[in-house]
């Protein structure tokens, strides 16, 4: 299984949109893993988590072949998570010679009542599918789990489990600490791998819908308390809000003594 995280940015990416705060004004200065689009996850060339809309550069930068795409799993309908109309030019004129009709989305029901009618238009080469919590969905080779995410009421925003034959990986974006339900169901699992947001970095702003570096930690110690991440599986985190003030190699300094590795957009892991 090949993991890229295309975007390592939260809602306003970073430099953020309309922004000449300092850390913004670092971020450009400094370029290179500084420069952090909207969240998203391509998996191998079939799948793909989440479709914002920086997704057509995410494409040309990363030099994807969407026209190969199967199944895209979809976490709320939150429009950085989410550029529903973007879908629509998945039929002809605008697209052509898609490798595996119907591309198959999943996603809760408020994504699924968003993208029925943009289906609806697509000539049949667009399926929507409502997922439901904890019920596996076998897509080829890797089946994909939907998990309770704790975020975007009253909305059920979902994070996903992804299994190969070998693996099996936890993408925890766009959510607070897990609820009782999701907890349980992670205790049943052995993680290869948790890719876990930071949205508030070190900043002490309260929030039940995101997650900072305390929050990251203690989501990794709870679920090696209950026997689910081995203490020599990676963690890498995700998701940043330029609020937080630290540019990457900031938040290395920070992360490395934990041994958690910080995402930046592009980077490749290799399951």
């Amino acid at each position: 299984m090949r993991i890229q995280i295309l975007g390592t940015g939260a809602a306003e990416a970073w430099p953020a949109l309309f922004c000449g705060c300092k850390t913004c004004v670092r971020a450009r200065q400094a370029g290179g893993k500084d420069y952090r689009s909207r969240a998203s996850l391509q998996i191998d060339d079939l799948y793909k988590i989440d479709l914002p809309p920086d997704t057509y550069y995410h494409m040309v930068r990363f030099h994807l072949d969407l026209s190969a795409l199967k199944y895209l799993f979809i976490t709320h309908s939150h429009e950085d998570h989410l550029a529903g109309h973007e879908l629509a030019y998945v039929r002809p004129p605008f697209a052509h010679n898609l490798a595996h009709p119907p591309i198959r989305v999943y996603g809760n029901a408020a994504v699924a009542s968003m993208l029925e009618p943009v289906a609806g238009r697509c000539q049949g080469l667009l399926e929507v599918h409502q997922a439901e919590p904890f019920l596996p969905i076998k897509a080829d080779h890797l089946a994909f789990t939907p998990v309770i995410a704790e975020h975007a009421p009253p909305e059920q925003a979902l994070n996903y489990v992804i299994q190969s034959p070998s693996a099996t990986v936890l993408y925890a974006c766009d959510t607070g600490l897990y609820g009782e339900q999701t907890m349980g169901f992670l205790a049943g699992l052995h993680l290869d791998l948790a890719i876990i947001e930071c949205t508030q970095g070190t900043q002490p702003l309260p929030s039940t819908y995101h997650m900072g570096w305390e929050g990251v930690l203690r989501l990794r110690d709870d679920l090696a308390k209950l026997a689910a991440l081995p203490a020599q599986a990676p963690v890498v985190i995700t998701h940043f809000s330029h609020n937080i003030g630290l540019l990457h190699e900031e938040l290395e300094a920070l992360a490395a003594p934990e041994g958690v590795t910080v995402a930046y957009d592009g980077i490749t892991l290799e399951l």
